[in-house]
């Protein structure tokens, strides 16, 4: 028996690569066939030695970091040293040399592309500096040609899709295949890999080019992945040259916009397309393709194949009124008036008998965009002596399919019934639903024994909060004596005394546990950390996840200084945080006939819960209250202080889309707010921040959404978020708009339109705000206001008529085309909205940009519905 395995275990536990390549090297046949049996049942036992030698080596750093933390007098976390010790999880540096010798021991191609394709011999991530492809190509070279090759074209049908980047198992099939010069399988992974995993500058001397570039055009998902514009610079390069036949890239160009597909797949092939710019004898040659595109392709596939037939020559008159009336039946406007443009110069230039392009004529008579129907008829009125009895029978029977005053110009020519005016809408407004109200918290723990089998949890924040109310009533009430012994089994031991800082609620709650079991106990533990040091710092969590831990040193230290109130002030009485105005006076009262001074951080977390609304004779008891802290609410009651003012700006972070925020305030809001608001990376979860700031929405609003809807991060828009918004407190600002535009514009309308009135019937539509920030939405994300229009319409219709014609002012103001700008379909169809919900309002007040377009020259449905709103709006009320 050799001891050839027993060498090459040794290597690979050892982590060395070059030593398993040189040992397998030199194996003879036999001892490579005992080191390939060997390999599979050696796998669990490299797994458990990996973890087993990261597990000894992250203890020794761990205990290294913190150290380091404890000269400095710092939290760990807030050393580069902690960051880079976690940043790579080491546990698997066996992969490498497992997959090398398994290349140069198994025998078959088949068996060698199994073995490196195993899951459990991949990585989660491709570490840098990890490469073992080199190794494998050097092992698997001592095989014969035609095995190569075979595990080559094994190894890449293997490949089942490809993410867009480039990973160990696609740089390993390119090489092997690049190494081997095995012919690349007809597979459209490898087709996906051949692009995320070959930069285009070194197109020119891939041996692969030849056969992967006409596979471009056939495989599905290959125009999603080059999204740049790198790729057709290369290729038409590559073409001028005459590396590439330049006729291979316009056929396959012209083959894949034939399949058709959307336009996002089909970007890639345009922008490669308008490089290669043919020329007008290339078109000539290949005239037929681009007039089948005109009809039914991508906006962008059927444009580009316009602008070629257009500078291709002259169009035979069957084929010219064929594919302009494909062009007058799409939806989109500019196609549709560049067909009106092509068939006006075909009327123009035709003889007397105009019959052939009736019926091209009628479709743009039909189109959706009002502006081409306006265009189609004066064409129509202009040629109508030039059109036979057929052709003008045909444009007649569109009279009534018209507006009435579109189908009025085109009777007078041709004849026919006009559509009557439809009879103005009558407009009867739903009822907004009675403003939104949480539900009461659950009711307070009662008896020791309910509370020590309620112990506080991260994960309901709810939770937290009744947990430290009850201990607080219970350690100052009748069954205090029984707490010992229903709390005593969670009570935080020596050593977590000494680490700071404390991330969770419980390990508090357990501190004050054992300060009720065992008084003075805090004075006692040698080497505790201060109570200050335990408390994180600010800027090293969410505000949700801080403030609760705040609240519970804050206790904790009262405990210990024996200065406990019999209860708190700041705990909620709806469960999304709000604090009723008569509670919080009810329990001041009881404060001062105590003689109890308030908390300040209770006190604080009191103000920013609290409510609103307040009744008179609430009002008039707070104003009775004599101690400090009763004052201040008193003061919240009746004269509140401006609430901070709320800035948003657009960024980017971590190569996302991001809203910043920044606050500004008078001095008693700074005091209260301290630093809850100061500025941090951390995601802050809508509904557990909402529980800090339940009377102040638009705080919680402006820290929360700083993603757009795409992502799907606690920082990004969440439908159920604005309704939760609705159920808060506080006035609407730029956050809460921000938050709103995003509900507007989502899939879910029905959501929207709930949420919307949710948050009219409460006060919480910041009108103007909110229509400017659906424009900045709209022009950031691409989005079309379709859905925002309906979601509006249907809110209005629904009784929020008044809030929608508000949004619909400012969205107006921010979006609308200024002189010499292009206006769209989307604009006109706000427009026809604005000018609806204005005459449901009776609104009254010129808008510039309004009056500005009215005056305009009439022809367009734009001009048209802007005048419709212009009249309603500087018509004097009757």
């Amino acid at each position: 028996m050799t001891n050839a395995w027993e060498e090459v275990r040794a290597a690979i536990e050892a982590v060395d690569t070059p030593a398993v390549v040189k040992l397998v090297t030199g194996l003879d046949d036999e001892q490579r066939r005992e080191v390939a049996a060997a390999l599979p049942g050696h796998l669990p036992v490299a797994q458990e030695a990996g973890r087993r030698r990261e597990h000894e080596r992250a203890e020794q750093r761990m205990a290294a970091v913190r150290e380091l933390a404890g000269r400095r007098g710092r939290s760990m976390y807030e050393l580069p040293e902690y960051h880079e010790h976690v940043r790579w999880s080491r546990h698997d540096l066996w992969i490498e040399p497992m997959r090398v010798a398994g290349a140069a021991t198994i025998v078959g191609a088949a068996a060698v592309a199994t073995w490196l394709s195993r899951p459990d011999l991949q990585r989660q991530w491709d570490e840098p500096g990890r490469d073992d492809v080199p190794f494998i190509l050097d092992v698997v070279s001592a095989r014969p040609v035609a095995w190569q090759q075979d595990l080559a074209v094994r190894f890449a049908l293997r490949l089942r899709g490809t993410r867009p980047t480039r990973d160990r198992r696609v740089q390993l099939a390119l090489r092997l295949l690049r190494h081997t010069g095995a012919v690349p399988p007809a597979h459209d992974p490898l087709t996906l890999a051949w692009i995320v995993g070959t930069p285009p500058d070194r197109l020119s001397g891939d041996p692969l080019l030849d056969t992967m570039v006409p596979r471009l055009f056939e495989t599905e998902g290959a125009g999603r992945l080059l999204t740049d514009d790198a790729w057709p610079a290369a290729l038409a390069e590559l073409a001028r040259t005459g590396r590439i036949a330049r006729q291979v890239l316009l056929d396959g160009c012209l083959t894949r916009f034939l399949r058709g597909g959307e336009a996002t797949g089909l970007r890639f092939f345009v922008r490669l397309h308008e490089r290669l710019d043919p020329a007008p004898e290339e078109v000539a040659d290949r005239l037929g393709d681009y007039l089948a595109l005109l009809p039914a392709s991508a906006a962008n596939v059927a444009d580009l194949a316009l602008k070629q037939v257009q500078r291709g020559g002259p169009v035979p008159a069957a084929d010219a009124g064929e594919a302009v009336q494909g062009l007058l039946f799409r939806k989109e406007g500019k196609l549709v008036r560049a067909g009106l443009a092509w068939l006006d110069r075909l009327l123009k230039d035709g003889d007397d008998d105009l019959d052939a392009y009736a019926p091209a004529l009628a479709a743009a008579l039909l189109c959706e965009a009002a502006g081409a129907r306006e265009r189609a008829v004066r064409l129509a009125v202009k040629h109508a002596a030039r059109f036979g009895p057929a052709g003008a029978e045909t444009l007649r029977e569109a009279v009534a399919t018209l507006p009435a005053h579109q189908g009025a110009a085109l009777a007078a020519a041709f004849g026919g019934d006009v559509a009557a005016e439809p009879e103005p809408e009558t407009f009867t407004p739903g009822t907004l639903p009675p403003a939104p109200q949480a539900a009461p918290m659950p009711p307070p723990l009662r008896t020791p024994g309910e509370l020590g089998n309620f112990m506080p949890k991260e994960s309901s924040w709810i939770r937290t909060e009744r947990w430290l109310d009850a201990f607080v009533r219970l350690f100052a009430g009748r069954e205090r004596d029984r707490l010992p012994a229903a709390l005593t089994r969670h009570a935080t031991p020596d050593n977590e005394f000494r680490g700071a800082p404390w991330w969770h609620a419980s390990t508090w709650a357990g501190a004050m546990i054992r300060e009720l079991t065992d008084p003075g106990a805090e004075s006692r533990i040698r080497d505790a950390a201060p109570v200050a040091r335990r408390i994180p710092e600010m800027t090293h969590a969410a505000v949700w996840k801080l403030m609760p831990l705040i609240r519970y040193a804050e206790v904790y230290q009262a405990l210990v200084e024996r200065r406990l109130p019999p209860y708190l002030l700041a705990t909620p009485t709806r469960v999304n945080g709000l604090l009723d105005p008569g509670t919080l006076v009810e329990r001041l009262e009881g404060y001062e006939r105590a003689g109890v001074e308030a908390l300040p951080v209770d006190l604080r977390q009191a103000l920013l819960r609290l409510g609103r609304s307040v009744e008179p004779e609430v009002a008039a008891r707070a104003a009775r209250l004599t101690g400090e802290a009763g004052r201040r609410v008193a003061r919240w009651l009746t004269d509140r202080p401006a609430d901070p003012v709320v800035t948003l700006h657009r960024g980017e972070h971590l190569d996302r889309p991001h809203t910043f925020s920044e606050f500004s305030s008078g001095p008693e809001y700074q005091e209260v707010l301290g630093d809850l608001l100061v500025h941090r990376w951390h995601e802050e979860e809508l509904g557990r921040t909402l529980a800090v700031f339940a009377g102040h929405r638009e705080l919680v609003a402006a820290r929360c959404v700083r993603y757009p809807a795409t992502y799907g991060y606690f920082g990004a828009y969440k439908p159920a978020d604005v309704a939760l918004l609705a159920d808060g407190d506080g006035p609407a600002g730029p956050g809460m708009s921000l938050m709103l535009a995003y509900s507007l514009v989502d899939d879910g309308r029905d959501l929207a339109v709930e949420a919307f009135l949710r948050l009219a019937a409460g006060g919480g539509v910041a009108g103007e705000e909110a229509g400017r920030k659906l424009a900045e939405v709209l022009r950031h994300g691409g989005e079309g206001p379709k859905r925002a229009l309906e979601a509006l319409r249907e809110a209005a219709l629904k009784g929020a008529h008044r809030e929608v014609w508000e949004v619909m002012a400012g969205w107006l103001t921010a979006s609308l085309p200024g002189p010499g700008e292009r206006a769209t379909a989307g604009h006109t169809r706000m427009v026809s909205l604005a000018a609806d919900v204005a005459s449901w309002v009776g609104a009254r007040g010129e808008l510039p940009m309004i009056a500005e377009l009215a005056s305009r020259r009439p022809g367009s449905e734009l001009v048209r519905q802007a005048r419709r709103l212009h009249a309603c709006l500087t018509t004097p009320p009757a």
